[in-house]
C-alpha cells in the first residue's frame, strides 16, 4: 500500500479574482438572470494548483524565453509511469496524439470516419458539448438514454444494440466517468459496450477526462484495456480536470489502431494542432511526478463534500435527492418531486438560493428536472450552498 504524504498540501488557500468563465458577470447574467450569485456550475476547481506545479511554472517563466519547444523524454517517461501506476496501462508514446481540446479530437474523428447525416450515439443526460459538436459537423445525434432506477443510473443495452445495428450510426461517444451523473462504468458494463461496438462495426470514443477523480473505493477501468477485443477504440483524455489546469491544458487522443491514428494525425498536422506549449508541458510533467499527494487530498475533500450534502439533505428531510457520485467532482441533484417545469426550477432555485448551478436540461431533456452542482471547493462553501438550496426549495408554495 502506497502511503501519501499530505504535508504542505493546501486546498484552503484563497484564490484572488481572475477573469474566469464561471465568474464572468455577463455570462452569469445571461444564464442566471443576475451576476450576484455563487457560481457552482463550470467544471473547474476553486482550489489553488499543487505547489510543485506552481513552483515549476514559476521557475520555467523565470528561467528563460519561450522559443519553440518539443516534449523531452523526461515528459514521456513521467507520463508513462503515471498511466502504469494509475490505470495499469502501458502507454506507448507513438500511439498518443495531442490536440487543444477533447472536442477538437471528437470533431476530427467524426469528420474523418463518418459522412454528413450519419448518426453519432451519445448517452444522455451527458456533457452538452458532445451534442453541440455533432451538430456543428452536420451529423445526427442518436440518443441511447441512460436508465435511472433506485437512484442509480445504468446503460440501456437493449436500446444501445438497436441503435448500433443501424447502418448509418457509426460512432458511440462514451463518457467515463460519466458527466454529469457520476457513474464510473464497471468492467462488465464496458465489456458489453465493446462487444456491441465490435459486432456492429461502431467506433468507440471514450472520453476519460475525469478518470483520476474516483470516489469511495470505486475502480476506474479504461476502455484501452479492451483494445485486443476491438481495435476501433479511441480514448480521449487530459489531466486538466485532475490538477485544475484547463486554462493551459492539452488533450490527448490515444489511438492504437494505426489506420485511424494516421488519419487523425494527418488532419492534426494539416491544421497545425498538437504543438508543444511550454507551460502545459512543464505543468503536466510536474503533475505526473509530484502531483499524487495533492490529488489524494483533493479526493478526500470531494468525498467529504458528498457526505456533507447527503447529511444535510437527510437531516432537513428535504425532498431533494442526490445521485451519489462514484466519480467526478460534481453532484447530480434530483428535483423531480418538487418541480414540474425545468425553467421554473432553475429560476426559483437560483433566485432564492443565490447559487448558480447547471440546469439539468443543458445535458439533454433527460436531465430536465435535475441540476448539476460543482463541489470542487472548500467544505464551508459546500455546506453554505446546500443549506441555501434546501431553504430555497422550502420557499416554493
Amino acid at each position: 500500500m502506497c502511503l501519501i504524504n499530505f504535508k504542505n498540501v493546501d486546498l484552503d488557500k484563497k484564490i484572488d479574482f481572475l477573469p474566469n468563465t464561471k465568474t464572468n458577470p455577463k455570462t452569469l447574467e445571461t444564464l442566471f438572470g443576475k451576476s450576484a450569485i455563487m457560481p457552482m456550475w463550470v467544471a473547474d476547481m476553486d482550489f489553488a494548483i499543487a505547489k510543485p506545479i506552481q513552483n515549476a511554472l514559476i521557475a520555467r517563466v523565470t528561467d528563460s524565453g519561450f522559443a519553440y519547444e518539443y516534449k523531452p523524454e523526461s515528459f514521456f517517461k513521467a507520463q508513462k509511469n503515471w498511466y502504469k501506476n494509475q490505470y495499469q496501462i502501458d502507454l506507448i508514446k507513438e500511439q498518443v496524439l495531442y490536440s487543444p481540446t477533447i472536442t477538437t479530437s471528437i470533431s476530427v474523428i467524426i469528420e474523418n470516419f463518418t459522412n454528413k447525416g450519419d448518426g453519432i450515439i451519445i448517452q444522455p443526460p451527458v456533457f452538452m458539448e458532445f451534442r453541440e459538436v455533432i451538430r456543428k459537423v452536420k451529423r445526427k445525434v442518436i440518443k441511447n438514454a441512460l436508465k435511472l432506477e433506485n437512484n442509480h443510473y445504468t446503460i440501456d443495452f437493449g436500446d444501445l444494440e438497436d441503435k448500433a445495428k443501424k447502418e448509418n450510426n457509426k460512432v458511440l461517444i462514451l463518457c467515463n466517468p460519466h458527466n454529469p451523473v457520476g457513474r464510473v462504468w464497471i468492467k462488465n458494463e464496458l465489456e458489453k459496450i465493446v462487444i456491441i461496438c465490435k459486432k456492429n462495426d461502431v467506433i468507440l470514443i471514450s472520453d476519460e477526462i475525469h478518470k483520476d477523480i474516483i470516489l469511495f473505493d470505486n475502480i476506474f477501468t479504461s476502455a484501452l484495456l479492451f483494445t485486443k477485443k476491438w481495435d476501433k477504440i479511441i480514448v480521449l483524455t487530459s489531466e486538466a480536470k485532475t490538477f485544475n489546469l484547463p486554462g493551459i491544458s492539452d488533450s490527448m487522443a490515444i489511438i492504437l489502431n494505426e489506420e485511424i491514428r494516421n488519419s487523425v494525425k494527418e488532419t492534426f498536422n494539416r491544421y497545425n494542432l498538437g504543438r508543444t506549449n511550454a507551460l502545459t508541458r512543464v505543468a503536466f510533467e510536474t503533475a505526473y511526478k509530484e502531483g499524487k499527494p495533492w490529488l489524494g487530498k483533493l479526493i478526500k475533500t470531494i468525498e467529504q463534500n458528498v457526505n456533507l450534502i447527503e447529511n444535510e439533505l437527510s437531516i432537513s428531510s428535504s425532498k431533494i435527492r442526490m445521485i451519489r457520485p462514484e466519480g467526478t467532482y460534481q453532484v447530480w441533484l434530483d428535483f423531480r418531486s418538487i418541480f414540474n417545469d425545468t425553467k421554473e426550477m432553475l429560476n426559483h432555485v437560483t433566485k432564492y438560493s443565490g447559487i448558480g448551478m447547471n440546469a439539468g436540461r443543458w445535458f439533454g431533456r433527460e436531465g430536465g428536472l435535475f441540476m448539476r452542482m460543482n463541489i470542487a471547493t472548500n467544505t464551508e462553501n459546500v455546506q453554505n450552498a446546500i443549506q441555501k438550496i434546501i431553504k430555497a426549495v422550502e420557499k416554493r408554495k
